[in-house]
Order: structure tokens, then C-alpha cells, then sequence
């Protein structure tokens, strides 16, 4: 590719624009990122990982594409020709933590209209360790773009050392992700699908979460988080009280969650909304980076005052009909507008959850010589969060929560007393029979 492309926006980009046209600033900015850290153990070569970089920026054209207007205002993608990528190099104090290197990294800005979107930046902490921290505009990827980008330049890196091209087939592009959300075919599922959101979302704009203060429209505070750990034992029993039940461990949390923030005491009897972030990704589209993410807006049915095990179930059948009828959040709101009503309220707030599992992206099919391995530790607050409240659950070897909120909405206190309802609630569930 040599010249500039264009391409429509996706629905999920497209949103992100709507978003910061209600709310200013909150989305499409410098600090709106998305990153990983990596441990590398072996001897690095810099102008091989630079090499590298350049090829990843190649591959993935979403870390070349800058969002444009055209003459009317709308906005477009111009995906931009191959070019350089950014590589920082410093030489680190051999104990410097890693946490410390990463949030120095992640705290500056990173422009959202200059490509690459993609950064780099590599501290040596001596001739055989390093860390290596990847930063990109959450426009021009999310987390599971990072995990496919982490694989990818291994692979390049082990590529160019040996000196042949890292890879012989093309990766699905972002850009043509746009094309086909505008496809006949997809049109017409979305129209198929919109009378069921239309009467699920029906009087819905009064429900959400009391904030514990209520702000003024349009302010905001400061984001900052919880952290908690789900002991394995509890994990192990949650997984173990899914099978029985014929669910998914995610079920079993989300049905805790919503009954941490909907406390079933009385004094907010209406039904649960909780919008559900999701991959928004089918398995074609598993190997391609960009900003693919979708929310479904999950409707819980709280009347009569259900216990833990039928809130579950009520959960459980709730969420597979929304998946059945999953289509892109912009389009749902298009359906039901009056829920963007919602959306500047500082009174009462609907809470945000997602699931982080370890991702299927593919490994490399032989051992790399660029060695990364995760931080640990890698759980830093989000300097811009999509919402009053963010609940974000990570499951891989260990299960983990890290809850971001706003403090002018929401104290310290009231987020740990929901944190410890959480996992009371999952012990709860963990013992159904």
C-alpha cells in the first residue's frame, strides 16, 4: 500500500465520535489509551525491534488510520501508507519496578490524530532484562488488539534476525471491518433485530445505580480504582457451580455483580441495567487490530424479589437472548433514542462490567527469540473510563477485579462494601446445589 485509503467509520468508532459530541473530551484524546507490559528476558537488538515495529505498523492498518471530516463534518477513516514506527529507548536502574516504568509511560499523552497509533517503549535494565511497554490509542485498538500486537512483533522480530519477511498472508484490516458493518446483509439483520431491543429497553431510561453523590450534568472528577482478588478456591467452586448449572463462570459473576450494585434490600426495586462490554469480535475477525468493542445492554427482571440462585437463572436466560440478538450498541440506541438521555446523568448511572478472559488469539507456531511475558502486576487505572463506573474482571490463571469510578460520584468505602457483596454473593452461588 502506497497511497491514502479511505474507509467509513465502524459502528463501534462511530460511537466513540457520538460520545464525544454529548460529552466533549471524555473519549477522543491523548490519554484515552490502551496498553500491555512485558517482561523480556534475553539480550534485545534495537534496530531488529525497530525493524519489527516497522513491520507490525505495516501489517495492521488501524495503527496508520487518523479519523477525518469530510466537507459536510462527517467523519471517515484515511488510512495512511506504511511509515516508521516509535520506539523509545532508556537505560533503567536494574531494580527499577516495573510498575513504576509503566505507569511513567502510560501517564504521558499519546496524540489520537497522529500515526502510527502504536508506541513502543523499551527499558533496558541491564544486558539481559528489559521491559517493554506497548501503548496505542484505544481508537486504534483495545486489549485484545494488544495481545494479537505482543505475538505479532515476536514473530517479525524472530523474522528479521534469521532475514527473511515474518509473514506470507495478508490479516483481515480493520478498515474492511467498516465495509462490511455497511454491508445489505448485516443492514438487514440490524432491522430484524431492532424490535426486540425497541420493547426489551422500553421505559428504561429511569433505571441505573443511585450515585452516592450526585453531580452536576456535565462535571466529572477524578478516576480512581479498587483492586480485588478472587481467592482460586472461589474461583475453582464458581467454575465448578457453572458446569452444574449448565452456565458460564461469566454468568455466575455477572449475577453477582448485579446484585452488589443492585442491592435486593428493597429501596430500588425496579429491574437491573447493566451494559456488558464486549469483544464485539467473530472468529474471522480474531487476528484483526483495531477498536472492535460492543456493549450489550442486559435488562434483569428483579420482581418479587429474587434470591441469589433464581437471579442467576434470570440472568443466565437474559444473556443468551441478548447475544442472540446481538447487533451493534449505536444501532440499539438509533432504536431506542431516549436512552441517550441517559447518558450525561450524574444522578443516577448505569455500571459498566466486563469480562477480560485470556484471549484465542493464536500463538506463534514456533518458539520466538524475543521472549515477552506479561507483567504480573499490570493493573493500572485507566485514565479515562467510558463511564461513571467501570468493573472490569480479568480471568486467566487468576481471577482479579479492578473497579475505576469517578470520585465525585462514588467514595473509596462504597466501592470496597460493593467489592466484598461481590464475592460474598459468588460464595453464595458457589454453593447452589
Amino acid at each position: 500500500m502506497t497511497a491514502v485509503e479511505e474507509a467509513p467509520l465502524t459502528y463501534a468508532l462511530e460511537l466513540l465520535t457520538e460520545i464525544d459530541g454529548w460529552l466533549p473530551g471524555q473519549v477522543l484524546n491523548p490519554r484515552f489509551l490502551v496498553h500491555a507490559a512485558f517482561e523480556v528476558d534475553g539480550p534485545v537488538e534495537v534496530p531488529v525491534l525497530r525493524a519489527a515495529l516497522d513491520d507490525v505498523v505495516a501489517r495492521h492498518g488501524a495503527l496508520r488510520t487518523v479519523l477525518a471530516r469530510d466537507t459536510d463534518g462527517r467523519r471517515y477513516q484515511r488510512v495512511l501508507p506504511p511509515m516508521p514506527a516509535r520506539l523509545a529507548v532508556r537505560d533503567l536502574d536494574p531494580g527499577t519496578p516495573a510498575a513504576e516504568f509503566v505507569t511513567e509511560v502510560c501517564d504521558r499523552d499519546h496524540p489520537d490524530d497522529a500515526a502510527p497509533l502504536l508506541w513502543a517503549h523499551l527499558g533496558r535494565r541491564g544486558p539481559q532484562r528489559a521491559l517493554l511497554v506497548l501503548v496505542a490509542q484505544h481508537v486504534a485498538a483495545d486489549a485484545w488488539s494488544m495481545t494479537v500486537l505482543a505475538r505479532d512483533i515476536a514473530v517479525a522480530y524472530t523474522a528479521r534476525l534469521a532475514g527473511r519477511a515474518p509473514w506470507s498472508e495478508p490479516v483481515m484490516q480493520y478498515s474492511a471491518i467498516a465495509e462490511d458493518d455497511r454491508s445489505a446483509k448485516w443492514q438487514a439483520r440490524i432491522r430484524q433485530v431492532q424490535p426486540y431491543w425497541r420493547e426489551r429497553l422500553a421505559g428504561a431510561t429511569g433505571l441505573g445505580v443511585p450515585a452516592e453523590t450526585p453531580g452536576r450534568p456535565g462535571s466529572s472528577g477524578t478516576i480512581a480504582t479498587v483492586h480485588f482478588t478472587v481467592e482460586d478456591e472461589l474461583r475453582r467452586a464458581v467454575t465448578e457451580a457453572a458446569r452444574r448449572a449448565r452456565t458460564t463462570p461469566f454468568s455466575l459473576l455477572l449475577t453477582a455483580f448485579t446484585a452488589a450494585m443492585y442491592p435486593p434490600d428493597g429501596s430500588d426495586p425496579g429491574d437491573a441495567l447493566v451494559p456488558v462490554i464486549t469483544a464485539g469480535r467473530i472468529p474471522s475477525e480474531w487476528e484483526t487490530v483495531g477498536f472492535l468493542l460492543n456493549t450489550l445492554l442486559i435488562r434483569v427482571d428483579r420482581s418479587g424479589g429474587p434470591d441469589l440462585a433464581e437471579l442467576r437463572r434470570r440472568v443466565d436466560g437474559t444473556c443468551r437472548q441478548a447475544y442472540a440478538n446481538d447487533i451493534p450498541l449505536l444501532t440499539v440506541l438509533r432504536a431506542v433514542p431516549e436512552l441517550f438521555e441517559m447518558l450525561p446523568r450524574r444522578d443516577r448511572i448505569l455500571p459498566l462490567f466486563q469480562l477480560i478472559p485470556r484471549t484465542p488469539v493464536k500463538p506463534p507456531p514456533d518458539p520466538t527469540a524475543l521472549a515477552l511475558t506479561p507483567v504480573a502486576t499490570d493493573r493500572r487505572a485507566p485514565a479515562v473510563i467510558p463511564g461513571p463506573l467501570l468493573w472490569t474482571m480479568y480471568s486467566d490463571d487468576s481471577l482479579t477485579g479492578l473497579v475505576a469510578y469517578d470520585t465525585e460520584l462514588f467514595g473509596e468505602s462504597w466501592v470496597r462494601q460493593r467489592a466484598a457483596t461481590f464475592r460474598q454473593c459468588l460464595r453464595t452461588l458457589a454453593a447452589v446445589r
